[in-house]
């Protein structure tokens, strides 16, 4: 009977070990996969904010032509992001934290690729944007805002909500 608990302890206590290493696969590939269908949501949720853009500006046949460089920019700019954010949380998942340095540097990374993102787009929006008519630049800039990434776009509204109490403060007091 001893013999018996002794071997099924013996026993525990070595797969316990191999257990836990099949559930920190099993997470692994969890947060692989949760990556994966975050990235995807993220991509069809900018396709439909893509095509309802287009859309609603009502491009003519010759406007078209200037919408395929503008998207294409939009789409390589999210992409670049959401690889950035896969890289950060790689490394977080792995256990590695950076020094504040190396966090410095790799937020210049970001930050640096970010305005190179940018400068694309607006390259590829000028063709489009000059050749609106004022209605439709109108609805560019309305639509474009649906466009920045979430946390901006929640900052733009906050500032715009605070400039527009503050406004409507000034004209109860006058």
């Amino acid at each position: 009977m001893k013999r018996t608990v002794v071997a099924a302890l013996v026993v525990g206590s070595l797969s316990a070990p191999i257990i836990a290493l099949a559930a920190e696969g099993d997470q692994q590939a969890s947060r692989a996969e949760r990556m994966q269908q975050w990235t995807a949501d993220r991509e069809t949720v900018l396709d439909a904010k893509l095509s309802g853009m287009k859309a609603g500006l009502g491009l003519t046949a010759d406007q078209e032509k200037l919408w395929a460089p503008f998207e294409a920019a939009v789409k390589d700019a999210a992409k670049s992001r959401i690889d950035a954010i896969g890289e950060m949380m790689r490394t977080r998942s792995h256990g590695e934290r950076l020094s504040p340095v190396d966090h410095l540097e790799a937020m210049a990374d970001r930050l640096s690729q970010g305005a190179t993102n940018i400068k694309k787009i607006a390259d590829a929006a000028k063709p489009l944007y000059d050749g609106l008519d004022e209605s439709q630049k109108y609805k560019f800039g309305m639509l474009g805002r649906m466009l920045m990434p979430e946390r901006a776009r929640f900052a733009m509204d906050m500032m715009h909500h605070r400039m527009g109490d503050r406004d409507h403060d000034r004209d109860g007091d006058e």
